[in-house]
């Protein structure tokens, strides 16, 4: 296998990749190739201020990022720092969150446009993506912005957006998260109808931030498979009343629970110092960690979910630079081609394709008459 640096990484090696075999599965490039990336969770040019602005799209296309989940995080305004962490402040009034989605929503696309970038709305624009040509797949850091009317999901679905995070940082009439004393039990029933609208319409389910009980319950809900975009997996999952990152683990049982309904667990780019436990700490070891989860869960079940711009200070990576390094040290450590570019791409982009297929096809079966 031939593998480029980061520094050498050119746009010609990707060139002219051929359309797919299958309708569901994402294309292996051919040997030889230099493999694209995607990301399950980013805010990558949302949040930090730059001197100079910033062109997303080149930065996608010189680093090989090609798909990229661009989260919207939607309680943004009523949270911040608080013990130990993150956590709610304040209390939206009705109506503030839809309007708040409403805003950052048309504010996100705006920018999209400026960079030159289109979104990922349908499987032909993610098999552009490992064509070389970088879609943003529009995506949602919690599902607080439909304030119980679940017809407001068709509304964002039809603005674009392709990828639903349950729950974040304020109580949810969802379900529960991780950092916050539980009120549902896990997944209320309006979430099980968050969860089963979203396979409908062909949105992929993301349960990060959830409590154990709420991805068991999602689980239940439907047979989509789903992701975990970002954290990390631990033995056992942590309390509510834990630190941050140990109450945002995942437990090993839980991801191989994610990984045997055909869904992704992603790693985070946060960094902790200090804790034996948490073996993230550099490029290097994000890349033994990316394999520790491979072992753990098949390479086919992990992929990128960097929260980038989203980890807090002092990210172990702080672009896509940093992440095309993770890949060319994962290419040296005994993965093959196809699992490699499972991890880097392959595996996401398949949940995202079979989650807009499934749509397409029910809405089809619904159209043909009785």
């Amino acid at each position: 296998m031939h593998t480029l640096s980061r520094r050498q990484f050119s746009l010609a090696t990707g060139a002219a990749l051929a359309s797919l075999a299958q309708p569901v599965r994402a294309q292996t490039p051919a040997p030889g190739r230099t493999l694209y990336l995607a990301d399950m969770h980013s805010h990558y040019g949302m949040f930090l201020p730059r001197l100079f602005g910033m062109d997303l799209k080149r930065h996608m296309l010189e680093t090989g990022a090609m798909l990229l989940a661009w989260a919207i995080v939607d309680d943004q305004r009523w949270i911040g720092r608080s013990g130990s962490g993150l956590g709610q402040l304040s209390t939206p009034a009705p109506g503030e969150l839809w309007s708040f989605f409403q805003s950052r929503l048309i504010e996100r696309t705006a920018q999209l446009t400026g960079w030159g970038l289109q979104t990922a709305r349908t499987g032909a624009d993610v098999d552009a993506a490992l064509a070389g040509e970088p879609r943003v797949l529009l995506a949602t850091e919690a599902a607080n912005f439909l304030e119980g009317d679940i017809t407001r999901l068709a509304i964002a679905h039809a603005a674009g957006v392709r990828h639903l995070q349950l729950v974040h940082y304020i109580q949810s009439p969802i379900g529960d998260h991780q950092t916050a004393e539980p009120r549902h039990g896990g997944l209320s029933v309006f979430g099980k109808q968050v969860v089963t609208e979203c396979q409908r319409l062909g949105l992929v389910v993301d349960l990060a931030h959830g409590t154990p009980a709420l991805v068991d319950a999602a689980l239940d809900s439907t047979d989509a498979a789903m992701v975990w975009s970002h954290s990390w997996i631990r033995a056992q999952a942590g309390s509510w009343q834990d630190v941050g990152y140990i109450a945002r683990a995942l437990s090993e049982q839980q991801a191989k629970k994610i990984a045997a309904r055909g869904g992704a667990v992603g790693l985070w780019t946060v960094r902790i110092n200090r804790d034996p436990e948490y073996r993230v700490h550099s490029v290097s070891t994000y890349a033994d960690e990316m394999l520790r989860m491979c072992d753990l869960l098949g390479p086919e079940h992990v992929a990128f979910g960097t929260d980038m711009e989203g980890a807090g200070p002092g990210p172990i990576l702080s672009n896509y630079v940093d992440l095309r390094e993770v890949a060319d040290k994962l290419a040296q450590r005994g993965l093959s081609e196809a699992q490699l570019h499972g991890v880097f791409f392959g595996n996401y982009a398949n949940i995202v394709k079979r989650a807009m297929q499934g749509a397409a096809q029910g809405a089809e079966g619904a159209e043909r008459p009785a």
